[in-house]
Parts: C-alpha cells; sequence; structure tokens
C-alpha cells in the first residue's frame, strides 16, 4: 500500500531495507560519522515529542534556517510528524526577503544551525513574536533564550517515558491533504510568495520519481550539496529516504571535489553550474598543455560536444570515444569519484553541448524540470528515453499541455494547494483546474517538452535561482542618474546591465561637472564617469540578494528607442528586442 503521508514513506522505506550508514556527514574531528536508519527514526521520534513539548502543534509553522546537514532532515521528519509545516529559509537569502517571510508566515519558532546565521537574522527576529522561540543546532558559542536541538531531543525522551502511546496518537493525526511545507518561491516584481504544498504533493512527487532511475535499495550512495531549503533537494532527498540509500552531506562548495574523491558517489542532483565550472576547468587544463596536446584535447571536446544518445555510434566514432577516454574523459570520471551512474540536472537549462560532453565522457546527465508549486518534477529525461534539448517526459501522474499562447501547463497531484494568504494569485495560477507555470515551450510527437521562453518576467541563472529583472531595473531606474536600464542573467553564471543615462543630471554632477569630452559616447568612457556608475551599482548591490547582484555593465550613449513598436512591448519583448540589438556586448560580458 503507498503511502499517504511523508512519515508514512520514510517509515516504509525503513521496514523494506534499513540501512547502517543511512545520514552521514563529517565531525569537528574531520572524519565522517554515520546515523543509522534505526537511530534516525528513534531521533525523529523524540525531536516530534520534544517539540511537542515546546508546544508546536499540527499546523504550526515553524521556520529553519540551516546549511544541509543531518539535523536538517531530522527536525523536517519531526515536524511532519506532529502535522507541522516547515518554512524553510535560504542562507544566502537578503535579510529583506527574510523579514517579508516572517511577517507573512508568523511562525511559532525558528531553527537555526548556529550562532553566525543567529546574529544575521537577531535584529529581524526583535520584531518578531518568536525572538525567544530559537532553536539552535550547534551549542557553541550559545544563544541566549534558545534551546539546542539537543535539550530538545532530551524533553522528548522524557515525555515518551511519561507517555509512550503519545507519538503514535500525534502521528496518526497527520493526512494527506494537510499542509507539509509552505515554500517561499519569487514573483515578477521580486516579493516572495508562499507555495503550500501537501503532503500528497510531496508523496505523490516522490512516488512518481522513486523507479525513474535505477535506484538499488541500500546499495547506491549520494551526495547532497544543493540547499535543503529548495524543493528540488528536498524531493531528492526523500526518493533517497524512501529508497534507504546511504546520504552524504557535502561539507562545502570548496571542498566539493574533496568530497566526491571520499564518497564515491554513485547519485546526485546538480544544477548547470556545477557542470559548467567542471566544463571551465577542462578548458583550463588543456590550454596549459604543449600546442599539440592542446589541439587535440580541444577536438576531443569539440567531438564529444556533438554526441547524440539517441544515434548509434560507428565503428569509427566508438574508437574517437576510446581514445578520448583514455587521454581525457577517464580522469573526467575519477574527478567525480568514478562511480557516478547517474547526475539528474534542474533549476536551470542545460546547454546542450555541455550535456553531450558529460554523456560523451560516460556520465549520464538527466535534465528535468519542475517549480516549487509541482513539488517539484514536472518531467525528467530517462536513462533509456534520453532527448538532448529537451526536459524529459511527464512523470508518471502528470499532464502537461500547451496553451494557445504557448504557455506549458500542468496537472495532476503534485500541483500545489496555492499560494499561502494570496487568494488572487492562487487563482490567476491555477485557472482552469491547470497549474499555469509561466514558462512557454513545446512537445515533440514523441512527448518531450522543450522549453523556448518565458512568459513570465522572473529568470534563472545557471545556477537555479531566480532573479527579478524587473525589481532590479526598478532600483536602477530611481538613481537620477539612470533614465533606463535592461537586466539579462537568464541561464547565465550572473546578472548584467545595460545602462542608458540620463545625460541633462549626469554632466550637472559635481564630480563630472569639469570633464572634457568631445561627445557623450566619449564622456560616458571616461574613467572618472566608469568610476561614478561604478558606485551606483555597488549602491543597488548592497540592496540585493548574492545573485542578483550585477557584476557588469556597460553605459549606452545613444537613446533607448522610444517608437511606439518599442513602447507596447511586454518587459520580456522589450529585454529580447535589447538583446538582439546588443548581442554581442552582452556576449562580450560572459566571455
Amino acid at each position: 500500500m503507498n503511502p499517504n503521508t511523508l512519515l508514512e514513506l520514510f517509515e516504509q522505506g525503513v521496514e523494506l531495507h534499513t540501512n547502517p550508514k543511512l545520514l552521514n556527514y563529517k565531525g569537528v574531528d574531520k572524519k565522517w560519522h554515520s546515523i543509522s536508519s534505526e537511530e534516525t527514526q528513534k531521533k525523529v521520534r523524540h525531536i516530534a515529542l520534544g517539540l511537542s513539548s515546546l508546544g508546536i502543534q499540527k499546523g504550526d509553522r515553524v521556520c529553519i534556517l540551516s546549511e544541509g546537514r543531518p539535523e536538517w532532515t531530522l527536525c523536517d521528519l519531526a515536524l511532519l510528524t506532529l502535522g507541522g509545516i516547515l518554512v524553510p529559509l535560504h542562507v544566502t537569502q537578503p535579510p529583506y526577503q527574510i523579514e517579508y517571510i516572517l511577517s507573512d508566515c508568523d511562525p511559532e519558532y525558528i531553527i537555526l544551525s548556529n550562532r553566525s546565521l543567529y546574529d544575521r537574522v537577531s535584529p529581524l527576529l526583535q520584531k518578531t513574536d518568536i525572538k525567544e522561540k530559537v532553536i539552535v543546532f550547534d551549542s557553541l558559542p550559545p544563544i541566549p533564550h534558545s534551546k539546542t536541538l539537543d535539550e530538545v531531543e532530551d524533553a522528548g525522551i522524557k515525555k515518551e517515558k511519561k507517555n509512550p502511546e503519545l507519538y503514535q496518537e500525534l502521528r496518526s493525526r497527520v493526512k494527506s491533504e494537510d499542509l507539509a511545507t509552505i515554500i517561499y518561491t519569487y514573483s515578477d516584481s521580486g516579493t516572495p510568495r508562499g507555495a503550500m504544498l501537501t503532503h500528497k504533493n510531496l508523496v505523490s512527487n516522490t512516488l512518481s520519481c522513486s523507479d525513474l532511475f535505477l535506484i538499488k535499495k541500500g546499495e547506491d550512495t549520494a551526495l547532497s550539496y544543493l540547499p535543503l531549503s529548495h524543493v528540488f533537494e528536498r524531493t531528492i532527498f526523500f526518493v533517497y529516504l524512501y529508497h534507504q540509500i546511504q546520504i552524504y552531506y557535502a561539507e562545502s562548495l570548496e571542498k566539493l571535489l574533496q568530497n566526491f574523491k571520499e564518497i564515491k558517489p554513485t547519485l546526485m542532483t546538480t544544477v548547470p553550474r556545477l557542470l559548467e565550472k567542471t566544463e571551465e576547468g577542462i578548458l583550463k587544463a588543456a590550454q596549459k598543455l604543449p600546442f599539440l596536446g592542446k589541439m587535440l584535447a580541444q577536438k576531443m571536446i569539440s567531438y564529444a560536444e556533438k554526441f547524440d544518445p539517441e544515434i548509434s555510434s560507428s565503428l569509427t566514432q566508438k574508437l574517437k570515444y576510446k581514445f578520448s577516454d583514455l587521454i581525457l574523459f577517464r580522469n573526467l570520471r575519477r574527478s567525480f569519484g568514478g562511480r557516478l551512474k547517474a547526475v539528474i540536472s534542474g533549476g536551470a537549462k542545460l546547454r546542450p553541448e555541455l550535456a553531450r560532453l558529460f554523456l560523451a565522457s560516460g556520465i549520464l546527465v538527466l535534465q528535468g524540470y519542475g517549480l516549487t508549486e509541482t513539488s517539484p518534477v514536472i518531467t525528467v529525461n530517462l536513462p533509456q528515453k534520453n532527448r538532448i534539448g529537451s526536459v524529459g517526459l511527464p512523470v508518471p501522474g502528470v499532464s502537461v499541455k500547451i496553451a494557445e499562447d504557448g504557455e506549458i501547463l500542468v496537472q495532476g497531484p503534485n500541483v500545489m494547494k496555492g499560494y499561502y494568504k494570496n487568494e488572487e494569485a492562487t487563482k490567476t495560477a491555477l485557472d482552469g483546474g491547470w497549474f499555469h507555470t509561466g514558462d512557454t515551450g513545446h512537445l515533440d510527437p514523441d512527448g518531450f517538452l522543450f522549453i523556448t521562453g518565458r512568459k513570465k518576467s522572473l529568470m534563472k541563472n545557471s545556477g537555479g535561482k531566480y532573479i527579478a529583472p524587473l525589481m532590479i531595473e526598478k532600483i536602477l531606474k530611481s538613481n537620477e542618474y539612470i533614465k533606463d536600464a535592461v537586466v539579462f542573467g537568464e541561464g547565465k553564471k550572473f546578472v548584467s546591465a545595460l545602462i542608458f543615462p540620463n545625460l541633462l543630471t549626469l554632466k550637472n554632477a559635481p564630480p563630472l561637472k569639469s570633464l572634457a569630452a568631445e561627445n557623450d559616447a566619449e564622456f560616458l568612457k571616461h574613467p572618472e564617469t566608469q568610476n561614478f556608475y561604478d558606485k551606483i551599482i555597488q549602491e543597488t548591490n548592497h540592496r540585493l540578494s548574492k545573485w542578483e547582484a550585477v557584476k557588469k555593465f556597460s553605459l549606452i550613449s545613444e537613446p533607448l528607442p522610444t517608437d511606439q513598436t518599442v513602447e507596447t512591448l511586454t518587459p520580456n519583448e522589450k529585454r529580447k528586442k535589447m538583446e538582439e540589438k546588443y548581442r554581442a556586448l552582452i556576449e562580450s560580458f560572459y566571455d
């Protein structure tokens, strides 16, 4: 019988196969430590009872702000046991967004990993009712008016001794239609919206994905480096827990390569940025080779980027791939530990040539597509059905259709209940019984989905982070020295911008009044003018999250077109028009 709740899903996994090394982390002694399936169950039970002793009950919202670590997963499962609603915060999230989320969801408690994160959000907590309702993973340095997770667990042990039946009573109250989490995601304006996901949403998506990737219970090993605050990694975790495979929490991005070599994972999820960085490393290494070696490596890479898994290779091609493997690709596989059998890429668009490079090297890369509102997986490529350039086939139980205007519509048990306290946005998103993704695309004759663009104004960088260009442009245009601005960054490493200066006010700016120049173009190219705008960009970036920061920009001397055709364009159409006109300049930002 299929599980109805996420806790049942985890428990069924344990019943089918127990793993002595389920959750794995590196301790302060720099050694890997393991938590078994049975120990995980016991800790979840005691933490749940400890949270109950603090007054947390079904329907209560609890925020969590932490890096990926076992305590994150234990608290998640414990809250789900009580029917609590976990509201994850991103450790990279700017204060103004965290403040908005705290105000909007009104949590009963906040869970933090360490003193450093507490110090960052403490000024925000002082404005709320939870300033003294803090649970922390690390006990040192101590946090005033807080409880450690160890203390919560101890309280749960005592409560179980007094009332052995309480745990089963609490978990029996949780139903499939109950909310499991509220995950805040971007809107076009940059204001977060809370997507409400039920146990049914997440369980259905977990089960739909669990049999697609040839996962072997208790045998596979997964390395996790993506934030658990994102629904993509969190749902994949439920897949791992259901199959009871060994999960290793990466120490950090800086130590990821070291962790690959130590763990030798067979499975992992990623965003395209990690694969791009690996590609950059290969290209840099090739540049350092002697002339003939460099030419040979570049030829092998170029050849690999044309690989197609759906076309059988000729004998000549097979020999070329074999030679390439001996010279170059074998080392690439070793850098990932040498045992990877599948890499699932999501969160952002994966360049086709990048996917081909990894596939040719013997690393199976499968691109998928989904959104927070869909729990998240909508489509994914499969080992035996991998169409490069597409985002795959709909997962079991999920229906996809294309609206007349090209928008991708989704229907299925994975689709959210709605946006928290936002009926208008919910009604728009779920119009006609289908979830409107805001993305445009088409289905090929075999049912593979291809993403062609965005109907909404949001962009995603290659790291899978949402960017609200309208918000950034609005901040830039609020400066008296900027007449207009157009922001770019879809599928890129960072945000760039074309700045159209307000020349009337600019030439009267105190630092630039005496600047001599023959024309506007020369005036804008002057180092003092460039420095002037550098400071404006830096001031703007202080108001943005790290991934929204404008890293490169160019001052445009010619005026922004104001003819009627441009004025009537949507923001996306305007951005596309500017991208076509200044393509070479924009591409130079990312060279």
